[in-house]
């Protein structure tokens, strides 16, 4: 299920990055395991966390740039408020109305 979704969210942006750069979605079910008696732990659901990170792949056999990570507790943002949470920081996105200006 989750290389389902990391190949949907990066088909989602292929087109609408600069060549060279990717977004990649993950889903993390976080669990919290509480130590109880003796040997024994208690493992409790936490919720999931959806974490977002760009990376710039330089073109060659080494490994991808890792250029920001983000992560949203509170569910899956929309594509539109993905757009505008990484715009504000990289200028990748080749429509100009979602690239934050040039510094």
């Amino acid at each position: 299920m989750i290389v389902h979704e990391l190949m949907e969210m990066e088909h989602l942006f292929a087109e609408q990055l600069q060549e060279g750069y990717y977004v990649i979605r993950e889903t993390y079910q976080n669990v919290l395991v509480e130590p109880e008696d003796g040997d024994t732990v208690r493992q409790v659901d936490a919720g999931t966390e959806e974490v977002v990170t760009i990376v710039f792949d330089p073109g060659d056999e080494y490994s991808l740039i890792c250029l920001d990570t983000y992560t949203f507790a509170d569910g899956i943002p929309s594509l539109a408020e993905l757009k505008e949470t990484i715009a504000a920081e990289y200028d990748v996105f080749v429509n100009n109305r979602w690239a934050a200006p040039s510094l």
